[in-house]
């Protein structure tokens, strides 16, 4: 008959080894200065402190813009752009003429947002650009979130070049200007939350 082995263990090495795993299990994560600048806040988070009365947004939206005299051809866009609890700003947006015209193409990195109910105000600078004068210039865009539906048409601005933005980015959104027209998209949804 074959015997079984059975290991004991001292209850003081038990003890000590238990203390160990919830020590590690209950203690901070180690940080550095640069894992708190760096780590991104996710968007449920974002969504349940902006839920809770706190001031994280999220906005996000696609679609296709008519943009008349004198372009007057359509513009696809789409955009994706948070402000975390701690109120700094990221997301991307992409656009580009559909008749993909030489120089239609701008990528642009959000740098700052503001949301005023259902409208945000979203801007930065150009990373990618077809024109490459383009590159590191300022870009703005308004976005207006009129609900769900067949029956609610969203609203945005053509994104605004250098000239409209006067100080930068920041400025934009600071500012939060109405002067530069909304257009109905022709297709597509924008969600400000």
């Amino acid at each position: 008959m074959t015997g079984r082995r059975t290991t004991s263990i001292p209850g003081s090495h038990l003890t000590a080894a238990l203390a160990l795993a919830l020590a590690s299990c209950v203690a901070d994560p180690p940080t550095g200065p640069d894992s708190a600048s760096l780590a991104p806040v996710p968007v449920a988070a974002q969504k349940a402190t902006f839920a809770a009365g706190g001031v994280a947004h999220v906005v996000t939206g696609h679609g296709t813009l008519w943009v008349p005299e004198p372009t007057n051809q359509y513009i696809n866009i789409s955009f994706d752009a948070r402000v975390a609890p701690n109120g700094r700003a990221s997301g991307n947006w992409h656009q580009q003429f559909r008749s993909r015209v030489p120089g239609s193409r701008v990528f642009v990195k959000v740098t700052c947002m503001t949301v005023v109910g259902n409208e945000a105000w979203m801007a930065g600078y150009a990373t990618q650009a077809e024109g490459e004068a383009n590159i590191g210039r300022p870009f703005g865009l308004r976005v207006v979130d009129n609900g769900e539906g067949a029956g609610a048409v969203d609203q945005m601005t053509r994104m605004v070049w250098e000239g409209g933005l006067g100080g930068g980015a920041s400025d934009y959104c600071e500012n939060m200007p109405t002067t530069h027209e909304l257009w109905p998209l022709a297709a597509g949804n924008i969600q400000v939350r």
